[in-house]
């Protein structure tokens, strides 16, 4: 089986796996949660994204691949990091601008997964010797992804309500 397959053989499971976890363990948890409450786990999962800040080290990919790509993903995985940190403190103390941060934080957390998901592909990452880097991508890339788009679909929500 080549890597492509394996990817997305990987990334298909895992989505069904985290989706599972989520209708059977957090939501039955959540769903009586007021909108801070409700995103805080899901905000605060964002603040690990510091970790991609592993594609600007040394040594961690062939010496010819693009270090633009590298950089801008190393950089905005670390500034959605730091955004996320903030968006946590203001969700947990309440502060009346929570929901507006954590606006931000999303829409520059997700615009950097939707444009280096298709990078990730178009460069054929899958097929470099990538260690703990695929590790990262399959498992805490995707959860992160389908975090954001829950966080969307609160916030929307909640401008519904109002």
């Amino acid at each position: 089986m080549d890597n492509f397959t394996i990817i997305n053989l990987q990334a298909l499971t895992g989505t069904v796996a985290i989706i599972l976890g989520f209708k059977y363990w957090i939501q039955p948890r959540i769903s009586n949660l007021n909108i801070q409450d409700a995103l805080l786990p899901f905000v605060f999962l964002n603040t690990f994204r510091y970790l991609g800040l592993s594609f600007m080290t040394k040594e961690q990919f062939y010496d010819g691949f693009p270090t633009d790509f590298l950089t801008t993903v190393g950089l905005l995985d670390f500034i959605t990091a730091i955004l996320a940190i903030v968006a946590v403190i203001a969700l947990k103390n309440k502060w009346s601008f929570a929901i507006p941060i954590v606006w931000i934080f999303n829409v520059i957390g997700f615009g950097d997964l939707i444009t280096a998901f298709p990078q990730f592909f178009g460069l054929k990452l899958y097929d470099q010797n990538l260690g703990f880097i695929w590790l990262m991508f399959i498992t805490y890339g995707l959860t992160t992804f389908l975090s954001h788009i829950y966080i969307f679909y609160k916030l929307i929500k909640n401008l519904k309500k109002k």
